[in-house]
């Protein structure tokens, strides 16, 4: 956050945005399970158009590539990733601030 011309950096802001993508990520978990779990299209009947629109509307809800279910493991997936790398963030922000404050200190001056 900017105040007076310096930028301060909350070092638990890594944390928050890390938490943030794990409750995104597990929310579109329930939603996946939601929507696999679901039958949704049983009530077209038996003629041949009931029997392609059924095979069409599963098709887009858990078939291969652009479907509701590959969409949402996708965005689930980026969101785990994102996690990770904020916590890494966060993890090496506090390693390097350590190193950055020894390196300011003197070295041992033979006990003085």
């Amino acid at each position: 956050m900017a105040n007076g011309g310096a930028i301060e950096i909350d070092p638990s802001a890594a944390d928050r945005c890390a938490r943030s993508c794990e409750r995104f990520a597990s929310e579109l978990r329930e939603i996946l399970a939601g929507v696999s779990d679901a039958d949704y299209f049983a009530g077209f009947g038996t003629l041949p158009s009931g029997v392609a629109l059924n095979a069409k509307y599963t098709e887009l809800t858990s078939g291969g590539s652009g479907s509701l279910t590959s969409t949402l493991q996708g965005h689930i997936d980026v969101a785990t990733k994102l996690a990770d790398t904020f916590r890494r963030m966060g993890e090496q922000y506090v390693e390097t601030d350590d190193a950055v404050a020894a390196s300011l200190w003197p070295t041992d001056t033979g006990g003085r």
